[in-house]
């Protein structure tokens, strides 16, 4: 069931062409703030805060959820939970904006790009600079790790503890965008991420350049408080068909006019994400044969 829920899920949005410029949930930030400025809330310390606003919400929400399943043949919960989804991967939503980026790059117009990228795609702390590289790895390094914590991160939750999964997920994200800690590793959101953004960089290296990207993912795999963007990064870039990172930013830096290098990877990391969907839409299908022929 949760495979037809995705799927449906997917298809609406293809279809309906949802598409979000920003990564915050508006209505998330006012639940939060709700109890920022309240001194007993402050004293709650960073554990107390995060199970108040994001464990405790996830627990009852899902619990809803988990009720009216049995309730008009579960009809209610699938509508239900196809709405949430969509709602959720619609911040993923993005390729457009890729499109544009990479036209824009294409014309030579690397104001254009920047400016793309700067309102559309959510770089943080885009600079403009004559220097096409340092730009196109910020656009690059974003792309990745947005996509991961806005698509799969969901997705595999959803999969592992359904409603409750992919509510947990959502708003620890949403905290982490909040709420600023110096110590990344203590994040809840690190910690959720630990699995997915490993098994996704798996994935990478089987959709991609084998050779090169399993000697990276090797070297990350048990590095546990290296930041899931960081593993992405690095292992999709080692995994572009036939071009290693060292190969691009090389290319880049010796002819940093030749926009056309930039505008071949983007279009590489693009197809990555969409051959890194379609394994795991396989699996996710395939497991859902096997479970139901099981039962």
């Amino acid at each position: 069931m949760k495979f037809l829920i995705l799927f449906f899920t997917l298809m609406l949005q293809r279809y309906r062409a949802i598409n979000r410029s920003s990564t915050e949930s508006r209505s998330f930030t006012k639940w939060f703030k709700l109890f920022q400025k309240r001194t007993w809330f402050k004293k709650l310390g960073r554990n107390g805060r995060y199970i108040l606003v994001v464990f405790l919400p996830s627990i009852v929400i899902g619990g809803t959820f988990v009720v009216i399943e049995d309730q008009l043949w579960g009809l209610p919960a699938i509508v239900l939970e196809i709405a949430l989804l969509l709602y959720v991967l619609s911040h993923a939503d993005f390729d457009r904006h890729v499109d544009q980026y990479r036209q824009d790059l294409q014309n030579g117009d690397i104001q254009g790009a920047y400016r793309c990228a700067d309102q559309y795609l959510a770089v943080p702390e885009i600079e403009l600079s004559d220097e096409l590289a340092k730009m196109h790895d910020q656009v690059c390094h974003t792309i990745l790790h947005r996509w991961f914590e806005f698509f799969f991160l969901m997705v595999f939750w959803f999969l592992v503890l359904g409603v409750p999964g992919v509510l947990l997920a959502w708003f620890s994200l949403q905290y982490s965008q909040l709420v600023h800690c110096e110590e990344k590793a203590w994040r809840p959101l690190h910690w959720l991420s630990w699995i997915p953004a490993r098994l996704l960089g798996l994935t990478f290296t089987l959709a991609g350049n084998f050779v090169q990207g399993v000697i990276i993912w090797q070297q990350t795999l048990w590095k546990w408080r290296t930041p899931a963007d960081v593993v992405l990064y690095k292992v999709a870039l080692a995994s572009l068909s036939g071009h290693g990172s060292e190969n691009h930013l090389e290319a880049m830096s010796n002819a940093e006019s030749d926009t056309q290098v930039a505008c071949d990877q983007m279009q590489e990391l693009q197809l990555l994400h969409s051959r890194s969907a379609i394994v795991w839409l396989v699996i996710i299908a395939l497991i859902t044969i096997v479970g139901g022929t099981l039962y």
